[in-house]
């Protein structure tokens, strides 16, 4: 598919090329695409230039995960890149035109490329009955013998009940002294939840790599809910992503969970079943967010250990009818 679409572009390119010295021309072999689909963008480029300069990874649209990219020379005034690209949108995207740099001589010329409309196509099908609406819920009269002994039953029990306490003596029991609970540190909480996930050579059906993905997923999302004060387990990934650079996290921090996310959405939702090989890399890019947190985020973290042993101390102090000293409480004051 990749040779025939390039053999297909280059045609094209030559045919036209004689009209404008530089130029650049866009293809896409799809243009609706199911989410974790693969579809290829050619860029083909015309003119008289000693070097050339492609769009990077980091200049496409977040819906978009670039795979791979192959250059192709067939002379020296003809020039194409092909991008391999899986599409994560549940809606319909454009991918913006981009910059394409030539120089040559003296003159430095950019080429702007063609907009490319994508459109979400629905994974579900209208005839599945599994997501058919319920029927509607049938009332039955209900007898009211069963109602009338229950009530009876209470005001007896609570009769009861209340001689019971009118008549008894109370014991007075010591107050029990309140324990300081011990700080989760969520890097180690996260750690362990990955140590814990099964090998990978022992998943075999769907059911499994689902699991398999999502206990990856949410170990990811409750250490951001931890570390940065947002519930990213009710979150989207888009969502997700947008909080994490909001609150000025580590830029490769927010590149690894987005793709970790997007991975595990594509076996969750678009009936996608994954490969031993393509969950150790995913378990390898879990392995590294743990490495990129550990370093970006340990002032975040020493803040909450910090805030929660406070919140202790003075728990326990109180239970024990004592309070913190005057000298701790102007302390606290300033750290806070």
């Amino acid at each position: 598919m990749k040779a025939i679409t390039l053999f297909i572009s280059l045609i094209f390119s030559a045919l036209i090329s004689s009209l404008n010295a530089q130029q650049v021309l866009t293809f896409t072999d799809k243009d609706s695409l199911r989410v974790g689909e693969l579809f290829e963008l050619t860029f083909v480029v015309d003119g008289n230039y000693s070097s050339l300069s492609y769009p990077t990874v980091d200049d496409f649209e977040d819906d978009l995960d670039i795979i791979s990219r192959q250059r192709f020379q067939v002379s020296a005034n003809r020039d194409s890149l092909v991008y391999t690209i899986q599409f994560f949108s549940t809606e319909n995207i454009t991918i913006s035109p981009k910059q394409i740099q030539l120089s040559g001589g003296d003159v430095d010329t950019t080429l702007t490329t063609s907009r490319v409309p994508l459109f979400f196509k629905a994974t579900v099908s209208d005839t599945d009955d599994e997501f058919r609406a319920l029927k509607p819920i049938f009332e039955f009269a209900r007898a009211l013998w069963p109602i009338i002994l229950l009530l009876l039953a209470l005001i007896a029990g609570s009769y009861l009940f209340y001689r019971w306490y009118q008549n008894r003596e109370p014991e007075p029991k010591p107050k029990p002294a309140k324990k300081p609970i011990p700080f989760i540190h969520p890097l180690h909480q996260l750690q362990k939840s990955i140590d814990a996930l099964p090998k990978t050579n022992e998943l075999d059906q769907k059911q499994d790599y689902e699991e398999y993905y999502i206990k990856l997923g949410d170990a990811i999302r409750l250490y951001i809910k931890r570390v940065y004060q947002f519930p990213a387990l009710e979150m989207t990934t888009r969502e997700i992503t947008e909080n994490l650079r909001n609150e000025l996290a580590n830029s490769d921090l927010i590149k690894i969970t987005r793709s970790v996310l997007n991975e595990a959405d594509m076996v969750k939702f678009a009936n996608f079943k994954p490969t031993q090989d393509l969950a150790n890399k995913v378990l390898d890019k879990a392995n590294q967010f743990v490495k990129t947190a550990t370093d970006s985020d340990e002032q975040r973290i020493n803040y909450m250990e910090f805030k929660h042993q406070e919140e202790q101390d003075k728990i326990v102090q109180e239970s024990n009818g004592t309070s913190l000293n005057p000298q701790k409480k102007e302390d606290s004051n300033e750290l806070g």
